[in-house]
């Protein structure tokens, strides 16, 4: 699918050969984009993999790097994780939020009692796992819990809470990004009822890599991984490896709400695509845009990439072929503005019809 002339450190270095004069007008200010933010520490804790092995850190940092490229400033600030209404003079309610996600090293589930996030910041925690079948990685958004506080008059009650909801919902959403998933409940003070509806978005996300290639259950010694997984995303990917770097930027993108937010579930019907962004690029319609899974781009749909316009099946679609890389595409960026996100500019308003692409080879999932 792509000649070693291709195969280019990141999609920064793509960028300055094929589009310089985007190059400088996007790039200039990547200190200002959203940050996908790595954190390692779960997989130090487990084995290290990562740290041992720095071609594949090497590899999931450039995806972020070039994810965050891609994204203009979207989210705003979390500058804190306790909201408070008050209903009167005597009365007030506070929701006070947590952060959970998965243990990418372990699958048990951690918790984030207090936290505070910058505008344009997603932590995303990564590591490596055993996987069955032909699954090469997973990834999506953590996700939350909350409690409820407060006291004073029933007949305030219901005031302080909506109050303390809408303070709330101000803040969690991030303003941008998709609404990645919503917490509804009441509460009763001296039998008065309040209902609430909380929103959040794009904060925290977790993801991992196959580390059993032979599906026996447990971690591959080095050399086993070393001939699954191509690790270096500057080299061309060797024949029969899957490409470390092609399935970061698929998991990293499921972890910010691509084929798992609340927003992406309100814009899919069965296979069809709703969204206006990627549906332009498909012809105007959304008909069989989506995968039978409900949570990806359909399999062997075509787009171009921003950086070269060369055609290549969109990294969101559900699979990879052996031997290959994969680097974003206009169709997945479309799809990341329905979900809310600010893109860099379209490299051009011509859409590439897209299609089928008849591959003889063999593919893994994502």
């Amino acid at each position: 699918m792509e000649g070693a002339g291709l195969q280019f450190a990141s999609l920064a270095a793509l960028m300055r050969r094929f589009l310089p004069g985007l190059f400088a007008f996007v790039f200039a200010s990547v200190a200002q984009a959203v940050t996908l933010q790595l954190d390692y520490s779960y997989d130090a804790a487990n084995g290290n993999f990562f740290g041992l092995t720095p071609a594949a850190r090497a590899a999931v940092d450039a995806a972020a790097a070039d994810i965050s490229a891609a994204i203009s400033p979207s989210l705003g600030a979390i500058p804190t994780d306790t909201f408070t209404g008050s209903g009167g003079l005597l009365t007030s309610a506070t929701f006070n939020w947590r952060l959970t996600f998965d243990n990418p090293a372990t699958g048990a589930q951690e918790t984030l009692e207090t936290f505070t996030f910058p505008a344009d910041r997603i932590l995303i925690y990564v590591g490596m796992r055993p996987l069955l079948g032909t699954t090469l990685g997973q990834g999506g958004p953590g996700g939350v819990g909350i409690s409820l506080t407060g006291g004073g008059l029933p007949t305030e009650w219901v005031a302080a809470v909506r109050n303390a909801e809408s303070a709330s919902n101000a803040v969690m959403p991030r303003n941008g990004g998709p609404v990645v998933g919503s917490l509804q409940g009441s509460s009763p003070l001296l039998g008065v009822t309040a209902n609430y509806d909380l929103k959040y978005g794009a904060i925290i996300g977790n993801l991992w890599f196959d580390s059993d290639s032979d599906n026996n259950g447990t971690t591959d010694s080095a050399s086993l991984l070393d001939s699954y997984w191509h690790y270096d995303h500057t080299s061309p990917v060797a024949a029969g490896q899957n490409d470390f770097y092609s399935v970061a930027l698929h998991e990293l993108l499921h972890s910010i709400g691509f084929g798992s937010s609340d927003t992406w579930t309100a814009l899919v019907s069965g296979t069809t695509w709703m969204g206006a962004q990627a549906r332009a690029l498909n012809g105007g319609s959304g008909i069989n845009l989506i995968s039978g899974d409900g949570s990806h781009i359909a399999d062997a749909k075509l787009s171009r990439r921003i950086t070269d316009f060369a055609a290549q099946e969109a990294v969101m679609d559900p699979s990879l072929l052996l031997g290959s890389r994969k680097y974003l595409t206009e169709l997945d960026l479309a799809f990341l503005r329905d979900l809310g996100y600010a893109t860099i500019p379209e490299p051009s308003v011509t859409a590439l019809a897209l299609g089928g692409l008849l591959i003889f080879s063999a593919r893994r999932r994502c």
